[in-house]
């Protein structure tokens, strides 16, 4: 208890200051003994000037009277005296009032001893006062650094560098004005992020519901038509399937960004994976005439989670094949080293140009160069937050006309 209390820098240095001053008290009241001891010292001889001058006056000899001061009376002497003094109605009872010296040293003692007890008052409430002073001076700059804090100013925080019990509590209030700050900005992102993801689910959610109600419109009008019943029948459900794509990936983005999906990595093998992309896919590529081919180490293995790894490398699949006209080829690699595991999608179709490189991977960017009018612009950004949330990087490399070259890099999780 005692060091939590001087480990207060003000708690101690007024303990220092009142430890000096109590010495320096100490050495004066020493000095107001001394004046006092020769004031009494004085006084009885003035007093015993006083006494030898009457008996003088009596008719003593002068060397009885000087005898009686400066030799050493005996036992018997001092008793006959008291006896004497007592007939005299002189005692140790007799008020101070009646006996004038003893009056005139009782008084020169008690104003010697106020003045002392009045200086030692003052000096230890004049440094209660400056040491209360100062705490409130502390007190009252950590309550307008609250108030400002209160009012807006999110970097106002209070003096805690020095060491004590009311410094912890301002560095613990720190803390939490640090972590109220934190959250508030999580607040501000989440509702900015959501306010985002509103606007692109409305903006893109726009143009097949506008070519859902022509469709409609038309199978009104025409649908007794089998021709047009059919034609249109397929136009809505390419609609229906492009806004469930839409939507989904839109879903899936979000989860992502807003921390709702807990991954569940495990180090398992990458063939597995390959093996079920390879049959996810084989049907698309040889109805569209494309060379689809997969190629790796057997043996390397991931830190990944099954479901949500296998959605981003199909989407680069998806990508490449989009982008492939046909007689063309995807090659789907991987392969590892001693610090990086690395999975590549490449083909040789018609490329990225170099004014979408640094955009492709932007949520609903659609180049002006590409000839895909179906697409969202959401199946690479979804690639990218998974393989984020992998710990992993997405780099692509590609030029217009030979193809694009996307890697996935993950580093390998080592103990040290």
């Amino acid at each position: 208890m005692m060091n939590t209390i001087f480990n207060n820098r003000d708690i101690r240095r007024f303990f220092i200051a009142l430890g000096i001053t109590a010495l320096v008290l100490l050495v004066a009241g020493q000095l107001v003994a001394a004046s006092l001891a020769a004031s009494t010292r004085n006084a009885l001889y003035t007093r015993d000037s006083e006494l030898a001058g009457a008996l003088l006056d009596k008719g003593l000899p002068a060397a009885e009277v000087a005898a009686v001061f400066t030799r050493d009376p005996g036992a018997g002497q001092g008793e006959a005296g008291a006896a004497l003094l007592r007939e005299a109605g002189y005692t140790t009872d007799t008020p101070a009032v009646y006996l004038p010296f003893l009056s005139a040293f009782r008084h020169s003692t008690a104003l010697s001893l106020f003045a002392f007890g009045l200086v030692f008052a003052l000096s230890a409430a004049a440094l209660c006062l400056l040491y209360f002073r100062s705490q409130q001076r502390t007190i009252t700059q950590a309550e307008c650094q609250l108030k400002s804090f209160m009012a807006g100013s999110t970097e106002a925080r209070l003096e805690s560098d020095a060491d004590g019990s009311l410094y912890k509590l301002f560095a613990d209030i720190n803390s939490l004005a640090t972590s109220l700050t934190a959250h508030l900005d999580t607040e501000k992102k989440a509702k900015a992020f959501l306010k985002d993801t509103l606007s692109d689910i409305s903006h893109q959610l726009k143009t097949p519901l506008a070519a859902l109600r022509m469709y409609n419109e038309i199978l009104q009008e025409d649908g007794a038509d089998p021709e047009v019943l059919s034609r249109f029948t397929a136009k809505v459900n390419a609609s229906l399937s492009r806004m469930e794509t839409l939507i989904q990936n839109l879903l899936k983005i979000t989860r992502l960004d807003a921390g709702a999906i807990t991954l569940k990595p495990a180090l398992r093998p990458i063939q597995a994976m390959m093996d079920e992309l390879s049959r996810s896919f084989e049907t698309r590529a040889r109805l569209e005439q494309k060379a689809l081919s997969f190629s790796g180490s057997p043996s390397a293995r991931l830190f990944y989670d099954p479901d949500w790894l296998t959605e981003a490398v199909s989407n680069l699949i998806k990508n490449a094949l989009d982008h492939t006209s046909a007689g063309g080829w995807v090659s789907v690699s991987w392969d590892e080293s001693a610090a990086v595991t690395r999975i590549t999608v490449k083909d040789n179709g018609s490329g990225v140009h170099p004014e979408d490189i640094h955009h492709i991977f932007k949520r609903f960017y659609r180049s002006r160069f590409s000839k895909d009018t179906q697409g969202a612009g959401l199946g690479l950004p979804l690639a990218l937050a998974i393989t984020e949330a992998h710990k992993g990087t997405l780099s692509v490399e590609s030029s217009p006309g030979q193809g694009a070259l996307f890697t996935m890099t993950f580093l390998k999780m080592t103990k040290l």
